[in-house]
């Protein structure tokens, strides 16, 4: 009889309201991998939008329950089948929507895995497949963008938002940044002055003073990355220059994303979309995928991509996890799935 271990899920059997539909369950995973297997014990995995989505039954990827939820993060291997190319100790991810992160061990095909290097902090480690790529491949792959040159984002606190901030830098592009106001405004533009912001404002303070902004720099942005959609896309897709480029990647504010008739029509601007689990899977861009995985890594590793502000919940504590996550008023959160992993946290 095969030998199994015990390993605390969270799990749901039909769709629904995540709050309600997800129950934290004991599962048997096998102890031993087979050949071309390994045994991951999950450490830290965080709730993403996608995640709550894929419980309801909204995202495009669409699974049959039952299914463990989550959708990125990072494990350590136990037990590596034979022939792996993998070690005891090694820190791992996997890039799939359809990955179960949110439970403790699981039995992994060798092939899936992406390896880790140990250094890169485990938050970050956690976060590093999604956000991150999803920055680069807009920052990459729709325009041509020479040092100095001008990007304009909303949403530039988010997971994204802050990745483009760091990525920018690194580049050596410069970027613009258009946040929600709030009260704690003067520490947010702190913070993202801190991992590299080029320059910050509200959308109130954009729209008042962006005129005067806009001459006082060198030229236009070519890029804007559009995260939020209703009037924010359209505040930033109508100071493009001519034949500038907007790439949308979200839509926090579920209102449909707003384009002026002179900025299509007079100024010429194109209209993108990029669902970075859709790109990756394209036959045509595994290679620049793989570079991008690559490239990200190795600013991890270096320093220039840093973790963002989470909140640190056990499993346990899912629902609030859960309902903070859904109301989006706090940070993000992060299970931490192995208490082991508070030590690297």
């Amino acid at each position: 009889m095969q030998k199994t271990i015990q390993s605390r899920a969270l799990i749901y059997h039909k769709f629904g309201d995540p709050r309600e539909v997800l129950e934290l369950q004991t599962i048997q995973v096998p102890a031993e991998p087979s050949k071309g297997e390994c045994l991951v014990q999950w450490l830290a995995s965080p709730i993403n939008p996608l995640d709550i989505n894929r419980v309801q039954g909204n995202y495009a990827l669409k699974t049959e329950p039952p299914v463990i939820g989550g959708s990125e993060g990072v494990g350590k291997i136990i037990k590596a089948g034979s022939g792996s190319r993998f070690k005891v100790g090694d820190h791992v991810t996997i890039f799939s929507a359809e990955t179960p992160f949110w439970t403790e061990y699981g039995i992994v095909d060798d092939e899936d895995l992406v390896q880790l290097d140990n250094r890169i902090p485990l938050d970050l480690a956690a976060t590093l497949m999604i956000n991150p790529p999803t920055a680069w491949i807009m920052l990459q792959k729709y325009v041509k963008l020479e040092k100095g040159d001008y990007v304009i984002q909303n949403s530039a606190n988010s997971g994204v938002g802050r990745s483009v901030i760091e990525l920018c830098k690194a580049f050596g592009y410069k970027s613009i940044n258009v946040v929600r106001s709030r009260p704690n405004i003067k520490e947010l533009k702190t913070d993202l002055w801190r991992i590299g912001a080029d320059h910050v404002f509200t959308e109130e303070e954009f729209k008042e003073t962006s005129k005067e902004f806009l001459k006082s720099i060198k030229s236009r942005p070519k890029l804007a990355l559009n995260g939020v959609g209703g009037k924010s896309s359209l505040q930033i897709s109508s100071v493009l220059e001519r034949g500038g480029t907007c790439v949308t990647y979200g839509g926090m504010s579920k209102k449909a994303h707003e384009f002026t008739t002179s900025a299509l029509v007079f100024n010429d601007i194109q209209v993108r979309g990029v669902a970075v689990g859709m790109w990756a899977r394209r036959e045509e861009n595994l290679d620049e995928w793989n570079f991008c995985v690559e490239q990200v890594h190795k600013l991890a590793v270096e320093g220039k991509l840093t973790s963002i502000p989470m909140e640190k919940v056990s499993l346990a504590d899912h629902k609030k996890a859960i309902q903070k996550s859904m109301e989006g008023k706090s940070i993000k959160q992060l299970f931490i799935i192995n208490s082991s992993a508070t030590s690297r946290l």
